[in-house]
């Protein structure tokens, strides 16, 4: 399917087509996005536009659900699209040339950033907070920290609607959109290459390498180090995802399966960190009887959380490791 056609999205579990847009009040739920959008015919600057295609409609579609301060389901769904437009500049790095991808992805990364917060305190909220009240729902100390984090969520959330609503993210859009329409020779700084399946296997391949790297020594690195490792992993599942027309079926749906579930571990620990830092913050802007208590039984919590995540770990990046057995049949193939 071509980067100009309106894209096949889910939402609610039915499918629907719809041209970029926003969804209004009305649609069903949040949107995720149907990324099966490049074919093995596709030179680098095709495919990439069809991933942006892509990308832009996932993360309009949303704006409207997430401006509405409904489910926080909606910004969660946008910042996934952020992310994987990200990935899509290294994956189809061919396809876009520096001058063109640098001042676009400084505009993405500003706003990941900016929805960035209010994410955070979706999850902490959600995932923390609520499960220990739940076991003790009469704790005054709890309580307190509940509302101070909700306090701090909705400012954040003001200051994500702000970047949503603001003349930067408009202008991003329209940059992003022209991109993704443009034919290739047309669009400026975009340069065609051989189609994407000669180099698909060779991308993966690096990519495979840097999370090999980032891992070395799993189990002493840090929360930065992780951190790093997370971001590494997430791009070689958005690889693969972008590129699975160009791969062997059996073997990359295999390590799919494998980084998707590493990811998702790597993910949880980062929460955890994360976490840690907001009941500091929640701590602090708290009113009332017994925070130090409520404080130190939420950090119990989430260092419990965190241990038993770096336990699956361990088995986790074995099986990532054993990855290089199908690696190194890829390339005797």
């Amino acid at each position: 399917m071509g980067a100009g056609d309106g894209q096949l999205i889910s939402v609610s579990g039915e499918g629907v087509r719809r041209e970029h847009g926003e969804a209004r009040r009305g649609q069903a739920g949040p949107v995720e996005a149907d990324y099966r959008v490049v074919d093995r015919g596709m030179s680098p600057d095709e495919a990439f536009r069809a991933v942006c295609a892509a990308c832009v409609q996932h993360i309009e579609a949303n704006r409207y659900g997430a401006l509405a301060a409904e489910d926080p389901e909606y910004l969660h769904q946008m910042r996934v699209a952020l992310r994987r437009l990200r990935t899509a500049f290294a994956v189809f790095a061919d396809g876009v040339a520096g001058p063109v991808a640098a001042p676009l992805l400084a505009e993405l990364r500003w706003l990941s950033r900016s929805l960035g917060s209010a994410r955070d305190w979706d999850v902490f909220v959600g995932a923390t907070l609520r499960p220990a009240l739940a076991a003790r729902p009469r704790h005054p100390g709890l309580r307190a920290l509940r509302a101070a984090s909700e306090d701090l969520g909705a400012e954040a959330r003001g200051a994500a609607h702000r970047a949503l609503e603001s003349r930067r993210y408009y202008a991003l859009m329209r940059a992003l959109r022209a991109l993704s329409y443009a034919e290739a020779d047309a669009a400026p700084g975009t340069v065609r290459r051989l189609p994407m399946r000669v180099g698909a296997a060779a991308v993966i391949v690096a990519m495979y390498g840097k999370a090999r790297r980032r891992g070395r020594g799993l189990m002493r690195l840090d929360a930065e180090a992780l951190h790093s490792l997370r971001n590494a992993v997430r791009r070689l599942r958005y690889g693969l995802m972008f590129l699975a027309p160009m791969l062997r079926e059996a073997r990359s749906r295999s390590l799919a399966a494998t980084v998707e579930v590493l990811q998702e571990t790597l993910g949880a620990i980062n929460d955890c960190s994360v976490a840690k830092d907001l009941v500091l913050l929640a701590y602090k802007e708290a009113r009332g009887p017994q925070r130090r208590k409520a404080r130190k039984l939420l950090e119990k919590r989430i260092a419990a959380a965190r241990s038993a995540r770096r336990e699956d770990l361990k088995a986790q990046w074995e099986a990532f490791r054993a990855a290089e057995k199908w690696w190194a049949a890829a390339r005797r193939a």
